[in-house]
């Protein structure tokens, strides 16, 4: 029994104690090698773990994807199947529709269910683009009010800008309102529009148009001008009623470079120079690229902006002199504020007052209704057309035509947005401001000086 087990025991004592005796012996060689030998083992196990995660969620994405695109093509057929019962319900009424001779009572109920899906269809499409309309309106009123918000009035008339703003009713828009005498800046509502936001001019234009003819004489002011085989019109029923016909006469017998020319004198593709940040030089168009009359009427090419307009606008009104915007900051500046005359432009009385004729026959006839200013008679032009993307409104004009003490220039933008808006917004910052520039109320709708020719 002793020598069966020492049999057994024998080669497990020796085997143990080799093990003992190898772990106390071992280099340190030998034990960095056993090291890493382990941790590699353990990092190929993770590396095979996290590689395992990978492809799962890389399976989960492509099931999602392909269940995506799934949907999207079941939708796309959908779609088109529709499409496909459209076109042949809109075939099956037409022939019904030409159809001659009494129809059976099934077909008159095709044709009513016809009808009535059409006007579901087109009810659908409509609140559809409503809902687009609303939603950037709504982001353009969004945008506006952050810019407001962000807008530098240190030296600003702090009454005539809680009045502009107020006048705006949060509408996606600018204001400037200035002394035309002078180039004094009371407030800009909204300066990055104003300054750095060039949009088209729309009917504005009109103004720089005018000007030139009368200058360069391509027409005669005393007659009618023929815009059609049936019809004429003078230059202040033109003006007033922003006929397009009628400047895209002028501008093609002014042509693209005296037109051109003309609106670089204005003050146009170049900056006012206004002591505000960010002031853009707006744009001019390039010859070739757009007709000269549809140019000359609707402005197609340029690019200005509201302190240009402004600053153009002061110098319709004060006789010709063009003066850099600048608003006082210091109260030394508020004392003894200094003009600062850039040029003075291209213009005769004789021209202004035919001009000045248009304008207040906008306010008081014709498309700028809204900006009546019961304590001075207002001359003004409205602009109505589309930009880059949305609607826009445009309104410069100033206040009174005899003593001019207020030019107020608005731009609008957004889905219903329009010249008429912008004459409204105008007419309500003159209405708040006027009692502190002039004192009679009750203006007759024209003044003495100028003559309103409606011939």
């Amino acid at each position: 029994m002793r020598k069966l087990w020492s049999v057994v025991l024998t080669p497990v004592f020796y085997v143990l104690l080799t093990a003992l005796l190898g772990a106390a012996f071992v280099t340190p060689a030998e034990a960095k090698s056993r090291q890493k030998s382990s941790s590699g083992r353990k990092s190929g196990k993770a590396k095979v773990a996290k590689s395992k995660v990978r492809s799962a969620r890389s399976q989960v994405a492509k099931k999602k994807q392909s269940g995506q695109s799934r949907k999207a093509i079941a939708r796309s057929k959908s779609a088109s199947r529709g499409r496909s019962r459209s076109a042949a319900s809109d075939r099956e009424a037409q022939a019904l529709l030409r159809k001659r001779g009494k129809l059976s009572k099934s077909e008159r109920q095709k044709l009513v269910s016809y009808r009535s899906s059409r006007r579901r269809r087109a009810q659908a499409i409509y609140l559809a683009r409503l809902r687009a309309l609303r939603a950037r309106d709504e982001a353009l009123r969004n945008i506006a009010a952050n810019y407001i918000q962000k807008d530098n009035s240190t030296g600003e008339d702090l009454e005539i800008r809680q009045a502009a703003v107020g006048a705006l009713e949060g509408r996606s828009g600018t204001v400037v309102v200035m002394d035309p005498s002078s180039g004094r800046v009371y407030t800009i509502v909204n300066q990055q529009m104003a300054l750095g936001s060039p949009v088209k001019p729309c009917s504005t234009v009109k103004m720089i148009v005018g000007m030139a003819a009368l200058h360069e004489a391509v027409f005669d002011p005393n007659q009618d001008v023929q815009i059609s085989s049936r019809a004429s019109m003078n230059l202040t029923e033109a003006l007033a009623r922003s006929n397009n016909p009628f400047f895209q006469v002028l501008g093609r017998s002014l042509g693209y470079e005296r037109v051109l020319a003309y609106a670089q004198d204005f003050g146009f593709g170049a900056p006012t120079g206004v002591n505000y940040p960010g002031e853009s030089s707006g744009y001019l168009p390039e010859e070739g690229d757009q007709e000269t009359g549809h140019m000359s009427s609707h402005g197609d090419g340029f690019g200005v902006t509201a302190i240009q307009l402004a600053a153009f606008t002061s110098a319709i009104a004060n006789g010709g002199s063009l003066y850099v915007p600048h608003a006082p900051r210091t109260p030394g500046e508020h004392t003894n504020f200094e003009p600062i005359l850039k040029r003075r432009i291209v213009m005769t009385p004789e021209d202004r007052l035919r001009m000045l004729s248009g304008m207040i026959g906008a306010v008081n006839f014709g498309t700028a209704k809204l900006a009546y200013n019961p304590f001075g008679q207002v001359a003004g032009k409205t602009g109505t057309c589309t930009g880059s993307r949305d609607k826009l409104g445009l309104f410069t004009s100033f206040s009174s035509v005899d003593n001019p003490k207020l030019v107020v220039t608005v731009i609008t933008t957004g889905s219903t947005e329009a010249g008429r808006r912008a004459a409204e917004i105008a007419g309500r910052i003159y209405s708040a401001i006027s009692p502190r520039f002039f004192n009679n109320r009750g203006v007759a709708p024209a003044t003495a000086s100028v003559e309103i020719n409606r011939q």
